[in-house]
């Protein structure tokens, strides 16, 4: 890089970095008279060299990459960040191996190396922005989804979450401002405010773990990528892990928690081809299919449309009828039975079933049944896709979901699913097609509207694009008719019922209604750039909020009928929640930003809000009903709950001085209680979700992590009980771990390591210890290093804790695109 160039006009020393242009005007002008006009010398707009800690506090810094030494010195290492574009004209301090990728030489890194990639320069300005709108496109934004550094594995670990933008000295300034300063002196330069009309560039942050050309993208939905906004979470795992030296002895098994005890001896079990009769042999007695049938129709078919509920009842009284002749009886509706009791399976009481039971439950029944159904779809190889198979794979999708499996597929799954409905039609009006039946044209409609709102759901999860938009179909969602309106003779089209009116498909035609927008917020957000003015951002909100405030108030037809009134509690908390979520991807990065761009203070508000609803709504049928509270659950608890979170860290621990204070700030900081009670809603939803992880395969590892956020927040928040949170954590963690190994002592998937060492009641040997190990605060290293405590392995040679996170897996290699 080239040394910076002086030169000295009119005794005044000017000094230029590399990247900027000279903008110089000769002593003297002519003007169209050839008369000699003064010279009027433009000021240029000067790149801040310093840290941020050093810039704000007006003091010299060294300069030094990835710390300078006075941020060493203060033991604040993980809040000396710089500048957007700082760093490429650091030649002497930042190693040149670090921007090879970028500089041309093809550089192999390992699995562990965190990328970094350089500002977005090479992507050329639309011709119609304004000259200033380069750089306002390249640096005005850089947030939880679109840091320039990997989320981990920073050593040491900094604060990369939000970077800094150049800013631009005002019109008036550029007059009176003297042209001359030292690169030590830190005067705070007025910039240009932005405008809800401006356009706006930024690109998402991204995940991609692997190497080479074996790797798996996920986008800004999943939630590991927010890791980026807690940049103390690692060092504060390892003071656990160093004051907890139980984990190292506690390895193995939490290792087997952690990839889930069904993973390796049920999920890898082989298992012969399913027949008609080994599918009908798998169904348990009358009295738990009914169970499960009825908590299927109440909390799972209302909300996804798949089945007509009566033809389905009469079919299944029919089955049993035959059950004894299976020649006469249907493989296909044999497998949509299994899958239909397997998706209900964790809403159930396992007691309860039990006692209903002719024979003995397993815990992996509905594991099984899922994988004998699946088998048989894939053996099944329907070159037309008709009705029945659509059903079976939308089913199929739902009880994987229910119980962990596939995860990392079902993005792709959705997205076959709706090609697979489009290659069949069913994205088209079915009325223009005579040879259609009116019954089979609702169920289509149906249909077509699950099956997208599906994949919109994954999308959303993922951070991921959806696979159509509403200009890709013109099928109208069904009409708000209950089932018994319509049959398989129906020759009559029935009228569809006011949207205030129960029926049983009203909540598919309200959450219908803003399908449209929330797939364009779905796609504008997963975009490779996020490209808009932040008046469509709130045009957006307002269009979500509207359809916030059109939420029926439904009330059940009998007022005796609890079950009902718990079915329109579960409508309405679902429809809140999934409009929340997409205020929630809509309004994120904004939000991160707003501290620093007064323009998007609204977006604060809004995330806090959007995040608050979504778990007080999870609190309150949490508190009415089990089943409630798992119907409710979802990656979105997740977002939400990391959301908040994220709020409160920021507030305690980034101290640098807001350009702008949003009202969000001030009111976590001056109302008594806000703080606590978002705790409160925190630690609820992890109650629920520790509920669920325990009923599914997987799930265990998302578990700890939360936890451990939950703890590093509690501790920025009331320094003095620190100590407590952090055994809060382990107690979590070890408790989950021997509450799970009993519920299973007596399966066979345990395998012959049993409960390993949980069957000695680890919890309470952990009590019954004094306290956790004192971790000693030690002198930054800046290799990131930390001496071994007392009692406690080597950070080189075992790291239990941080690998029962797996932080490799949950966030390496994240970097914007």
């Amino acid at each position: 890089m080239k040394e910076k160039k002086e030169r000295k006009d009119f005794g005044q020393t000017f000094h230029f970095g590399s990247h900027e242009r000279d903008h110089l005007v000769s002593n003297e002008c002519m003007d169209v008279q050839g008369n000699a006009q003064p010279e009027r010398v433009r000021k240029r707009r000067r790149r801040t060299m310093a840290c941020t800690q050093c810039r704000t506090r007006k003091l010299r810094c060294d300069r030094e990459y990835p710390t300078c030494s006075r941020c060493l010195k203060s033991r604040t290492p993980s809040k000396c960040t710089y500048e957007d574009g700082f760093l490429w004209q650091q030649p002497t301090t930042v190693p040149t191996t670090a921007f090879a990728a970028d500089r041309g030489s093809a550089l192999s890194m390992p699995r562990d190396t965190p990328i970094e990639t350089p500002p977005d320069s090479g992507i050329p300005p639309v011709s119609t922005r304004r000259p200033h709108d380069k750089e306002r496109k390249d640096c005005f934004l850089e947030t939880v989804l679109g840091a320039p550094k990997a989320a981990v594995n920073q050593e040491p670990y900094v604060n990369v979450g939000v970077l800094q933008r150049p800013k631009r000295p005002a019109p008036a300034e550029r007059e009176t401002q003297a042209p001359s300063q030292t690169d030590d002196e830190h005067i705070d330069e007025e910039e240009d405010p932005l405008s809800p009309t401006d356009h706006l560039d930024l690109a998402p942050r991204i995940m991609m773990r692997g190497r080479e050309t074996q790797t798996r993208f996920s986008g800004s939905g999943i939630f590991a990528n927010l890791v980026a906004q807690f940049p103390d979470i690692k060092y504060f795992a390892e003071e656990i892990k160093l004051s907890t030296p139980i984990f190292a002895q506690l390895q193995p098994d939490l290792r087997r928690v952690k990839r889930g005890l069904l993973k390796h001896m049920v999920l890898s079990r082989p298992f012969p081809d399913p027949t008609t009769a080994s599918l009908i042999s798998m169904l348990p007695s009358r009295g738990v299919v009914d169970e499960l049938v009825g908590l299927y129709i109440t909390h799972i078919e209302s909300t996804h449309r798949i089945l007509h509920v009566p033809s389905f009842l009469r079919e299944l009284d029919q089955f049993w009828a035959m059950r004894d002749s299976p020649a006469s009886i249907s493989a296909g509706f044999t497998v949509q039975v299994l899958l239909v009791l397997a998706c209900a399976w964790n809403l159930a009481d396992f007691a309860s079933l039990q006692s209903k039971s002719s024979g003995e439950l397993k815990c992996q029944s509905a594991v099984e049944w899922t994988l004998h159904a699946g088998k048989w779809i894939e053996n099944l190889h329907t070159k037309r896709p008709e009705i029945t198979s659509m059903r079976l794979s939308i089913l199929l999708i739902l009880a994987r979901n229910a119980h962990g499996m596939r995860r990392s597929q079902a993005w792709l799954t959705t997205s076959t699913l709706v090609k697979q409905a489009m290659m069949a039609g069913y994205h088209r009006d079915p009325s223009r097609y005579a040879r259609i039946s009116v019954f089979n044209k609702e169920m289509r409609r149906r249909l077509w509207t699950t099956i997208v709102e599906l994949d919109l759901q994954v999308a959303l999860d993922r951070g991921m694009p959806p696979s159509v938009q509403s200009f890709d179909y013109d099928a109208a969602p069904g009409m708000n008719i209950y089932d018994d309106e319509i049959h398989e003779n129906s020759t009559e089209v029935p009228e569809s019922r006011p949207l205030s009116e129960v029926t049983d498909s009203s909540f598919q035609s309200i959450l219908s209604r803003s399908l449209p927008l929330r797939l364009q917020a779905c796609s504008l957000m997963h975009s490779p750039r996020i490209s808009c003015r932040y008046e469509d951002i709130q045009r957006l909100d307002s269009e979500l909020n509207r359809h916030l405030s059109r939420i029926p108030a439904w009330v059940a037809p009998d007022p005796n009928d609890i079950v009902a009134q718990r079915k329109v509690m579960l409508w309405k908390g679902l429809i809140e929640t999934k409009l929340c979520q997409s205020l929630l991807s809509v309004h994120t990065p904004f939000a991160i930003q707003a501290r620093r761009e007064s323009l998007f203070a609204p977006s604060t508000r809004t995330r806090l809000d959007a995040a608050t609803r979504i778990l007080s709504t999870q609190r309150r049928l949490h508190e009415i009903s089990r089943t409630l509270s798992l119907c409710m659950l979802g990656e979105w608890t997740i977002q939400a709950y990391i959301s908040i979170c994220q709020v409160l860290h920021t507030t305690e621990f980034d101290t640098s001085p807001p350009s702008y204070p949003t009202s969000s700030t001030f009111i976590l900081h001056n109302i008594p209680g806000i703080p606590e009670s978002l705790i409160s809603l925190v630690e609820t939803a992890l109650i629920a979700l520790e509920e669920r992880s325990l009923l599914m395969t997987k799930g265990a590892k998302d578990y700890y992590f939360l936890s451990t956020i939950v703890a590093l927040v509690k501790s920025r928040l009331w320094p003095a009980q620190a100590a407590m949170y952090k055994q809060q954590v382990v107690e979590r963690v070890l408790s989950f771990a021997q509450i799970l190994f009993s519920r299973h002592m007596h399966c066979d998937h345990l395998g012959d390591k049993g409960m390993g060492n949980f069957k000695n009641n680890q919890v309470a040997a952990f009590m019954a210890a004094p306290t956790m190990a004192p971790v000693m605060q030690p002198e930054f290293d800046p290799n990131g290093m930390h001496p071994p405590q007392p009692g406690a392995i080597p950070p080189g040679e075992f790291d239990p804790f941080l690998e029962i996170f797996d932080w490799e897996d949950l966030t390496s290699m994240t970097f914007p695109c």
